[in-house]
């Protein structure tokens, strides 16, 4: 997956730092600071990262890119305490116990994931989960090879019947990894924040 991380996120701020130099006119080397949010204990891949290095297939004559991993170090729990701390706005996807914010339907999300992203869909009156049955159909393929997306629709509807609709309000993601009362103080400083 690799691939799918280079070509569809990392990939498409390369213009950018083109932009960016040209914009500047100088007449000697830029220097762009880019900075990614990922953490070590992500994959073993990551964890093999420095949090400061020269991204040198971005970097040229014109310009020099240092990629910077700020949060390299810091657990999950690290990561919402400081967003906590500071008052800083998150997707709400969060809120709906989704982990990352990435594909919908990411082939490496767990299959919990995967049947709460379902959920979250019809939650917001979105037809994507039928719409990549259809898919998975018209094409003959799995999702993944010993699961399919109608496999994790199907456990979404039985879970759904269960549970109910899913919902969430704002606030829940640090209400799971901070505490009750940060996440109330968290969001009495972000209305005032955006009050102001």
């Amino acid at each position: 997956m690799q691939r799918s991380t280079s070509t569809l996120k990392r990939d498409k701020i390369a213009p950018l730092f083109k932009q960016i130099t040209e914009a500047l006119g100088l007449d000697e080397q830029a220097l762009i600071l880019s900075a990614l949010g990922i953490r070590a204990a992500e994959s073993p891949a990551r964890a093999r990262k420095l949090p400061l290095a020269i991204d040198m297939r971005a970097s040229t004559g014109q310009r020099m890119v240092l990629t910077w991993h700020p949060i390299l170090e810091l657990s999950e729990a690290d990561v919402w305490q400081q967003i906590a701390d500071a008052a800083l706005e998150y997707h709400p996807v969060y809120d709906a116990v989704i982990p990352r914010l990435s594909c919908v339907f990411c082939v490496l999300a767990g299959r919990d994931v995967l049947v709460r992203a379902v959920r979250l869909c019809w939650a917001l009156g979105l037809d994507l989960p039928t719409r990549y049955v259809a898919l998975e159909q018209h094409i003959g393929h799995k999702f993944r090879e010993k699961l399919s997306v109608a496999e994790i629709v199907a456990e979404a509807a039985r879970v759904e019947a269960e549970e109910g609709p899913l919902v969430w309000a704002r606030g829940d993601a640090l209400r799971r990894h901070v505490g009750e009362e940060a996440a109330a103080d968290y969001l009495r400083r972000l209305a005032l924040a955006l009050a102001a």
